[in-house]
């Protein structure tokens, strides 16, 4: 996108004019930003290139107004969409609006975190195949929508998701039928993987690669998905708990004397005066 926006058009006249074609902008993928809270709008660096290219006035030219301007060039014929982590409610409720005929979606996490996202407006992409979150923030009204109104729905991605109980109850549920899968980098027990396999018997693809919740060499996950032409899980591992024993640590406690304990202090008491004349020396 950028060098078809920033780069291209730059090059002759001719170049521009070949830009304008709708058919160049079936694939809205703004650039991946996911920016950190509180964020300002002029952050996101295609915006702030555009800005610069074209000596536009930054007061007068948000981020909202620049998606806008994307979307527009595609004349309602967008098939793929992806915002951007810095999209704006009027941005996510535009594109539903103008891109009828989105057949793959892409939802970063900083909009599912907004409280007052209308989720039902995800409904609008009638003819939507796969779906791509950030999150799996409302995940269980996001696929009660997409199950009611998006009948071509087959690709659900959630990939470096945290995948809990709740999480693939709702899958199961609302998307019994789904047929592609892909949870790579996500974080998900063994339990509620074996969860999602019994509950989706039509999965052909899942993607379980490097994740965190269970081992790659599981046999009763291997039993389960031997039906699944494309199964992967290379790289999953257990999630590491490190091993503690509490009557063992109420134990060490209890057989502290009163000069052990002293005899602790003291040592605390040395490292302190040690790093007090460290700081003292770095001073001077």
């Amino acid at each position: 996108m950028e060098s078809l926006l920033l780069d291209i058009p730059f090059v002759c006249k001719s170049w521009h004019k070949e830009t304008l074609n709708p058919s160049c902008w079936n694939s809205l993928i703004f650039p991946d930003f996911e920016p950190e809270f509180p964020y300002d709008e002029c952050d996101y660096p295609i915006f702030d290139r555009f800005v610069s290219e074209f000596g536009l006035d930054r007061d007068h030219f948000s981020v909202t107004a620049f998606i806008k301007f994307v979307v527009n060039l595609s004349q309602g014929n967008a098939v793929s969409l992806k915002l951007p982590g810095c999209s704006s409610l009027e941005a996510f409720e535009y594109v539903t609006d103008e891109c009828p005929n989105i057949i793959i979606f892409g939802l970063l996490r900083c909009l599912l975190w907004k409280d007052d996202i209308d989720l039902e407006l995800i409904g609008k992409f009638k003819n939507l195949f796969m779906l791509a979150l950030g999150s799996c923030t409302y995940l269980d009204r996001v696929l009660a929508v997409v199950s009611k109104h998006c009948k071509l729905f087959s690709h659900l991605i959630l990939s470096n998701a945290q995948i809990g109980k709740e999480e693939a109850t709702a899958i199961v549920n609302l998307i019994p039928d789904i047929k592609l899968l892909s949870l790579n980098d996500a974080q998900i027990d063994r339990d509620n993987l074996i969860l999602l396999l019994k509950g989706c018997k039509e999965l052909v693809m899942l993607d379980a690669k490097d994740c965190i919740g269970f081992d790659e060499g599981d046999d009763e996950i291997a039993k389960l998905a031997s039906h699944i032409k494309n199964f992967h899980c290379e790289g999953s591992k257990e999630r590491f708990e490190h091993p503690f024993n509490m009557s063992s640590f109420y134990q060490f406690f209890s057989s502290l004397t009163k000069d052990r304990v002293k005899e602790i202090g003291s040592m605390f008491a040395e490292i302190d005066a040690e790093a007090e004349v460290d700081g003292e020396g770095e001073g001077v």
